[in-house]
Formats: structure tokens, C-alpha cells, sequence
């Protein structure tokens, strides 16, 4: 073999060594993620509140026609939210998610106690829980990397009043399915591992029972007439792939 061919056969055997390497190092360049790997994630923010508890409500015997609706009673909400998931493919994570979320009363105005959020002279304090499935499509799959998720599941919320110079304690929960969670986000791969970016999400949801004690006693709580209500989201999630 002349010297020509000889150098020309080297050459490509060393490019054929070289492009597993290449593609290694390209993939970890970009950020790409590999198949079928465990993730878990970290989001908080804050969310806004729409829609009410119900059209029509009877708490304690007292049928109320003119429910609230959670803005009149809530700023919003501090979620501390847990994702759980797998990546079946560099496009597609399948998973499940577990909020618990701390929620900022209003103050009720003096001179229209009953408008809404908390009466003076009264401690109050709500927490929510929601818990469900989610799936998540990532749009592009580089270091920037935008991506849509979808996800359905159940919330459960606990409200307490209690008075300050009254003898009165008033305790609320409500609960029902979470019909649909519409998601968009942006993850930013700091490495191979490790993604921070913003999220939003939305909530379509229905509360389907409700229960009421006072002062320890039991006191029937009824949904006459549901009504339609949900969230508003937006925050930051920190992701880690293992």
C-alpha cells in the first residue's frame, strides 16, 4: 500500500474512533437527556385564585344563594411543589406531582364583615393539598429548553377561624378534583443533570364536598350547586435528572 493510502485509511479509521466521543461530548455540551432516567423536581412561586366554592353552599343549616368567590377571601397562594417523574424519551417525561400550599387570607372590612376574607378580632389560616398525574413534552431538547405539560388530579383545602376574644373556633374543608392542569415552562441546563427555569400553570377544578366543625361540633356542610375555580400560577422549578 503507497504511503498516500496508507495515511488516507488512518485517517478514517481514527474519525471512526472519534465520533462516539464527539457525540458524548456534544450531548453533554447541549444539555440532551438520555432515555428512561428517574427526575425530580422542586417548583415555588405564587398563584392567584378564580372562580368560587360553589354557586350555592349550606354551611351549618344556612343555605347561602351569593357564595364568595376565593379572591374575596384570599390574596393567593405559596405553593411548595414536588414533581416526581421518569424520562421515557429525550422529548417525554411521565410522572406525578404533590403540592402543599400555604394561602394569605384577606381582611374582612370592618364596616362589611361577611364581603369576604377574615372578620377582625379573628385569627384565620388556610392550607391546600393537591396531588396527581402529569405528563411533560419537551419542545426542544437542547441546553434551552422549552416544553408544555399536562395534568389532572385532586385538591383538598383546610381553612380555620378562630376568635380572638369570642370563644369560637370554625373549621372548613373543601375538596375535589383538579379536571385539568395546562402547563408551559422553560428549563435552562445548567450541566447534564441539573435544569432551572420559570413555569406556568393553570387549574381547572371543582370542589365536590365540603365539611364543617364548630367549636368541636359537626355541622352539616352541603354543595348545592357546584361552581367552577382554579389557579393561577407562576414560578420557578429546579429539576434534577439521576
Amino acid at each position: 500500500m503507497s504511503a498516500a493510502g496508507s495515511l488516507a485509511l488512518a485517517a478514517v479509521v481514527a474519525l471512526a474512533l472519534s465520533t462516539p466521543a464527539r457525540q458524548a461530548r456534544a450531548e453533554q455540551g447541549t444539555g440532551s437527556a438520555a432515555p428512561a432516567r428517574f427526575r425530580v423536581g422542586l417548583r415555588s412561586g405564587f398563584g392567584v385564585p378564580y372562580g368560587r366554592y360553589a354557586e350555592v353552599r349550606t354551611l351549618a343549616s344556612f343555605r347561602d344563594a351569593d357564595v364568595n368567590a376565593l379572591s374575596d377571601d384570599i390574596h393567593g397562594v405559596i405553593p411548595l411543589w414536588l414533581d416526581v417523574g421518569y424520562r421515557l424519551s429525550p422529548h417525554w417525561v411521565l410522572g406525578g406531582y404533590f403540592t402543599f400550599g400555604v394561602v394569605l387570607p384577606k381582611v374582612a372590612p370592618a364596616s362589611n364583615p361577611l364581603a369576604g376574607g377574615c372578620p377582625e378580632d379573628f385569627d384565620c389560616a388556610a392550607t391546600g393539598l393537591r396531588a396527581g398525574l402529569q405528563a411533560e413534552y419537551a419542545i426542544l431538547t437542547g441546553p434551552v429548553r422549552p416544553w408544555l405539560g399536562l395534568g389532572l388530579g385532586y385538591e383538598w383545602v383546610h381553612t380555620s377561624i378562630q376568635g380572638k376574644t369570642l370563644d369560637l373556633e370554625l373549621a372548613t374543608w373543601h375538596s375535589g378534583p383538579e379536571l385539568l392542569q395546562l402547563q408551559a415552562g422553560t428549563d435552562f441546563w445548567l450541566d447534564r443533570s441539573f435544569a432551572l427555569g420559570p413555569f406556568l400553570a393553570l387549574t381547572a377544578m371543582q370542589y365536590t364536598s365540603c365539611s364543617l366543625e364548630l367549636t368541636g361540633q359537626s355541622q352539616p356542610c352541603e354543595l348545592d350547586d357546584k361552581a367552577w375555580h382554579g389557579w393561577l400560577l407562576l414560578g420557578a422549578r429546579g429539576s434534577l435528572e439521576l
